[in-house]
């Protein structure tokens, strides 16, 4: 969690763009209900809300947006909503179709089932961090920024 946090705020900030702080819960469809009564229901109005947000995981950002609707906030058309995980039978039910970053996790299972062969045939695995590329998923969830 600690490192995907760093990670958006190493991006925003490489790209010159404002740093939110995150707001940290459970990873659950409820939390992202809770996330927009913090966001979105502080009485700030349409100008002081975020053009989007970026979820932990995709069951947050169902409850995202299930929440904005509930609101009466249009999701692409006022506010963006990614997710990560690209849990597919979640993004694809989602209304609208959830954008979201795929984590590779064929190739993480993969790499993880090696390790654990190479211990089983009594060989090291090999030590250290490994990062694997990621992808994102673009579907109806995102548009362009207003005026963009």
């Amino acid at each position: 969690v600690h490192a995907r946090a760093e990670a958006y705020r190493e991006v925003l900030e490489a790209h010159g763009l404002p740093v939110g702080e995150p707001l940290l819960g459970a990873w659950s469809e409820a939390w992202g209900h809770d996330a927009v009564a913090k966001l979105f229901g502080n009485g700030r109005g349409r100008k002081g809300w975020p053009d989007a947000v970026f979820c932990g995981n995709d069951q947050i950002a169902r409850g995202v947006i299930d929440a904005l609707r509930e609101r009466g906030i249009r999701v692409p058309d006022d506010v963006g909503v990614i997710g990560f995980d690209n849990w597919e039978i979640v993004a694809e039910a989602t209304r609208p179709p959830l954008t979201s970053v795929d984590m590779n996790l064929s190739a993480l299972g993969r790499e993880a089932g090696l390790a654990l062969l190479s211990l089983v045939g009594g060989q090291p695995a090999a030590p250290g961090i490994r990062k694997l590329p990621c992808r994102l998923v673009v579907r109806q969830s995102c548009g362009r920024p207003p005026g963009g």
